[in-house]
């Protein structure tokens, strides 16, 4: 790829994820907890179904990607579609702004809608990452940018989320503003996908190419993209303890609006790290030792979560907050890494011509795992409480061990990945 076309690209996925969902647009996300807690009353249990719920738009990924993979709008695949769901998200956040009386159910269904249109958004982008990047295998530095953009707009989300949600509880200004603030960002996204995006045009007529259609089809009978898949999965699916964490944090730990920012500002910016480091020294790594140590570290972070219940360091505000920022620095490098690992890994088994459904289908699996979870941890805290719910969880976590084993991630096993292999195969005895 030349350099100039390879920075065009660059900028582009940049600036996507940048005013995305998981970018700035997330900025109404922490405001809308405490409002669902302490203006309409959820209990942690409903929370986590509530967000749960807002889950499927991304759990159906595979819908939006074969739909811009194989039904053009106008000719175009990808511009058509990246215009259609801006418009939408903003539409549905315009409508939350301008709404005067709050339910549960209003706010569920346009928080829906909204991630519906992000969920396509993000799937055409993806779509269009692989198709762009495969030939010259550069889906590691590509997703490395996108999620480097991410971490960049999630340092000045998290520190303006935690403002305006103290100014909200302190009825300095309303809930509303926040969602017409959060309305700002596919508006921008409408102009940069208008500016940037130079999609050819497709000559041919028929929606559906029948060739491209059948080398889906001989994708899906491939067993290592299903065992992808699963290995996915199960690597999110264990009982979540967000929401009732949230709570506790909030009501026991007396975490305010201003402190959530600090803390995920700072977390931002150390995945912003890890994804640097990644671009730069980590995206040729052998993924099979990345996952051994995260499955053991992921376990070590979720028990760690246990100190906030030792009742000198409850206690104690100032040591209690120490500890949630020192130790959100290197979980958070270290998750980022991993995570973008396994995005690189999904993008190398997408095929060049229907990366958008195959890609997309990979990671609804991703997302499957999380809405599982939050509903498993939701339905299971009100049975537990929440300190054996993390328990519960970590020993979850410890059983994706058992899947390794049987993920090809390559077929010619360097002598590392030969060594990683057999160790794994020895945790196993």
């Amino acid at each position: 790829m030349e350099k100039k076309t390879f920075t065009q690209y660059s900028i582009f996925f940049g600036l996507i994820y940048f005013l995305s969902i998981n970018g700035l647009s997330s900025i109404y996300n922490l405001p809308l907890s405490f409002m669902l807690k302490e203006n309409l009353a959820l209990t942690a249990t409903q929370m986590a179904y509530f967000g749960a719920v807002t889950t499927i738009a991304w759990v159906i990924k595979p819908v939006w990607g074969f739909i811009s993979d194989y039904f053009p709008i106008l000719g175009y695949r990808r511009k058509s579609y990246l215009l259609l769901t801006s418009v939408v998200a903003f539409w549905a956040w315009v409508t939350l702004a301008f709404s005067g009386n709050y339910t549960v159910l209003t706010i569920l269904t346009l928080i829906t809608i909204s991630y519906v249109a992000y969920a396509f958004q993000d799937v055409v982008t993806d779509g269009l990452m692989v198709e762009v990047s495969k030939p010259d295998n550069l889906t590691g530095k590509f997703q490395s940018i996108q999620w480097g953009a991410v971490y960049a707009a999630s340092i000045i989300t998290a520190l303006a989320s935690g403002y305006l949600t103290d100014l909200a509880r302190n009825q300095h200004i309303t809930y509303q503003h926040i969602f017409g603030i959060t309305a700002i960002f596919p508006l921008i996204t409408i102009f940069v996908v208008w500016y940037l995006v130079k999609e050819p045009k497709i000559a041919s007529a028929q929606p559906v190419d029948k060739t491209n259609l059948n080398l889906l089809k001989e994708s899906f009978k491939h067993k290592d993209l299903w065992l992808l898949a699963f290995f996915l999965f199960f690597w999110n699916f264990s009982p979540s303890f967000g929401a009732p964490f949230f709570y506790y944090a909030t009501d026991t730990l007396k975490f305010d609006g201003k402190f959530f920012g600090i803390l995920g500002g700072i977390a931002s910016a150390s995945s912003l790290l890890g994804a640097i480091l990644f671009n730069k020294y980590l995206s040729k790594i052998e993924i099979r030792k990345l996952l051994v140590a995260a499955i053991f570290i992921g376990i070590g972070a979720t028990l760690f979560t246990l100190i906030y219940f030792v009742p000198q360091v409850i206690n104690n505000l100032k040591i209690v907050k120490t500890i949630a920022i020192i130790s959100s620095v290197p979980l958070a490098l270290i998750s980022t890494i991993i995570f973008l690992s396994l995005l690189n890994l999904a993008a190398k088994i997408s095929p060049l011509y229907a990366g958008g459904t195959v890609f997309a289908f990979l990671m609804s699996f991703y997302n499957l795992g999380i809405m599982g979870s939050s509903i498993f941890g939701g339905w299971l805290f009100q049975y537990t409480g929440l300190i054996p719910l993390i328990i519960i969880s970590a020993v979850f976590s410890f059983f994706t061990i058992f899947l390794l084993p049987y993920l090809t991630i390559d077929e010619k096993l360097t002598k590392t990945e030969q060594i990683i292999k057999r160790l794994t195969d020895k945790l196993l005895i």
